[in-house]
C-alpha cells in the first residue's frame, strides 16, 4: 500500500521528503474505543485524494511521500510503546518531514521523544478538546490523558480548542509558565498568533487530536466534545504555525472509525467521509511545509 496510491517515482523512501507513519495502538481508554483502526482507514482514504491542492496552488506529491509500514503496538506496554516509537522516529533521516497517524494520543509521547535527538529545543502546539494534563490515569503516567503533562517537562506547550478538563488540571496549568491554553470558547486567530510570538522556541511540533474538531465534522473519536473548532479555523491555525515557526513534524491521533455496541464492533457510517477529511488534512500539512 502507498499513500495516495502514488507511483514508485513519488513514493520511495530515498527520494521522498515526507514520511507517513501509521501507528496502531490504544490502551486503557476513557470512553469510546477503536483508535487502533484509525491510521489505516486514513491511509486507505488517501487513494481518493486529488494530487493538486487549489487553496495552496501545490502539487501535493511532487517532493515524494513515503508510507512506512504500520506499527502494530496494541500488545505492548505503555513503556514499550513509547520506546519503540522513539527508536523508530530516531531511525528516520533528519531531512525527512514526519507525519504520524495514531492510535490514541499517548503515541505522541514517543514521537516527541524521538524528535528530541535531532532537535535540541522545540515547542509543541496541541489542537485538542481535552487538556491531557493528568499526572496519571488508569494506573499509568503514559496514558493518553497524561500526554501534555509528560511533554511539558521538556517543552513549551500551546493548547488550542480545549473545552473539557478536570479542575485539578486547570489549577496545575494555571501555575505552570511553560503552558498556555486557548479555550475553544475564547479562540481567535489573534490569540494564537500572540501566543506563538511569545514562545522562546523557533521550532514547533504540532499534535492534532481529532476531537479538537467540532463533532459535527469529526464524530468518530473516543470522546467527541461539542463546541469544537471547524475545518477552516484549524487550517488557519496551521497556516500561522508554518508561517511563524519551523514546524519539525506533526501527528493526527484519536480517529476511531470503529465502536462497540452490545460487545460487537461496528463501523461508523461517518467513518468513510471523516477518514477522507483527515487524509486531506495531511495534504494540507504537506502543502504548508512545501510553501514555507
Amino acid at each position: 500500500m502507498k499513500w495516495m496510491n502514488l507511483p514508485e517515482e513519488y513514493s520511495n523512501l530515498e527520494k521522498s521528503k515526507f514520511v507517513i507513519l501509521p501507528i496502531s495502538y490504544e490502551k486503557d481508554l476513557t470512553f469510546g474505543v477503536g483508535t487502533s483502526k484509525g491510521a489505516m482507514e486514513i491511509v486507505k482514504s488517501s487513494e481518493h485524494l486529488e494530487y493538486y491542492d487549489e487553496e495552496f496552488d501545490c502539487e501535493v506529491f511532487e517532493q515524494g511521500i513515503y508510507l512506512e509500514n504500520e506499527m502494530k503496538l496494541n500488545s505492548e506496554s505503555p513503556e514499550s510503546m513509547v520506546t519503540k516509537i522513539k527508536e523508530k522516529v530516531e531511525s528516520i533521516e533528519g531531512d525527512k518531514f514526519l507525519i504520524s497517524l495514531g492510535g490514541d494520543h499517548s503515541v505522541t509521547i514517543g514521537l516527541v521523544k524521538g524528535l528530541e535527538k535531532q532537535n535540541e529545543k522545540f515547542a509543541v502546539l496541541q489542537i485538542d478538546a481535552h487538556s491531557d494534563f493528568r499526572d496519571s490515569w488508569n494506573g499509568s503516567r503514559l496514558n493518553h490523558a497524561c500526554v501534555m503533562k509528560r511533554l511539558v517537562e521538556s517543552h513549551e506547550i500551546v493548547q488550542v480548542g480545549i473545552r473539557s478538563q478536570d479542575k485539578d488540571e486547570k489549577e496545575v496549568i494555571a501555575n505552570n509558565k511553560s503552558i498556555k491554553t486557548i479555550y475553544a470558547w475564547e479562540h481567535s486567530i489573534n490569540k494564537v498568533k500572540k501566543t506563538l510570538l511569545n514562545l522562546k522556541s523557533d521550532k514547533l511540533y504540532i499534535t492534532i487530536d481529532v476531537d479538537g474538531f467540532d463533532p459535527s465534522m469529526i464524530s468518530c473519536t473516543g470522546t467527541p466534545e461539542p463546541g469544537g473548532l471547524f475545518w477552516q479555523q484549524i487550517i488557519e491555525i496551521l497556516k500561522l504555525c508554518f508561517e511563524m515557526k519551523t514546524v519539525i513534524g506533526t501527528d493526527i491521533v484519536e480517529f476511531a472509525p470503529e465502536y462497540v455496541i452490545d460487545g460487537k464492533k461496528q463501523i461508523s457510517s461517518r467513518a468513510r467521509s471523516e477518514a477522507y477529511s483527515l487524509a486531506k488534512l495531511v495534504s494540507k500539512i504537506i502543502c504548508l511545509k512545501v510553501k514555507n
